[in-house]
């Protein structure tokens, strides 16, 4: 699959590290309170990119995909980005990509500033899905099938498949365990 083409479909490629309500930050223990807000304008994400360590381009996600960023509340400074589709024909919000900022993915860099962010940004789906009228249902296609097995054990996700051979769905039911668990504000 080439670039433009996985631009296009998605792609589901961040761990779940803990499960927190809010962030943690890993080096004083410090709980920081979160907002959520929607990118309106596609040129704000000219500067998170894939060279930048954003794993793609975000000012190149489809029109028809939502962006929203996940910031500590303090500051409003970027902690992860989540694209969320309304997909009616499904059912249930479409996770097309999620990213921590890149000082928060110790898969890459071997440390992170902050914990939980992952989880937050399939929350921020979850809560799209309950407002587009699909009781939290969420789905997405996972890169591999190690990180299936991750959103199975971290979520209650199920293998669904259909579209993807690693396609994941969330239901309501654990769509409402992610939202009771992750708390942030709107803004």
């Amino acid at each position: 699959m080439n670039e433009n083409q996985l631009m296009e479909l998605g792609c589901l490629d961040i761990w779940i590290d803990e499960i927190v309500p809010c962030l943690r930050d890993t080096e004083t223990g410090e709980i920081k309170d979160t907002v959520v807000f929607k990118i309106q304008s596609r040129s704000y994400l000219k500067d998170f990119t894939k060279e930048g360590g954003w794993h793609i381009n975000w000012s190149q996600v489809p029109k028809d995909v939502e962006v929203y960023a996940l910031a500590l509340r303090e500051n409003n400074e970027i902690q992860g980005l989540v694209g969320v589709k309304n997909d009616s024909g499904s059912r249930a919000a479409y996770i097309h990509w999620a990213c921590t900022a890149p000082r928060n993915n110790k898969h890459e860099l071997g440390s992170q500033k902050y914990v939980g962010v992952g989880g937050h940004l399939f929350a921020i789906a979850a809560e799209k899905s309950v407002e587009w009228g699909y009781g939290g249902a969420i789905h997405g296609f996972a890169a591999n099938r190690e990180l299936e097995e991750h959103y199975i054990q971290a979520f209650g996700a199920q293998h669904l498949g259909m579209q993807h051979i690693y396609q994941i769905f969330i239901d309501e039911e654990a769509a409402k365990k992610l939202l009771e668990v992750y708390h942030y504000e709107w803004n």
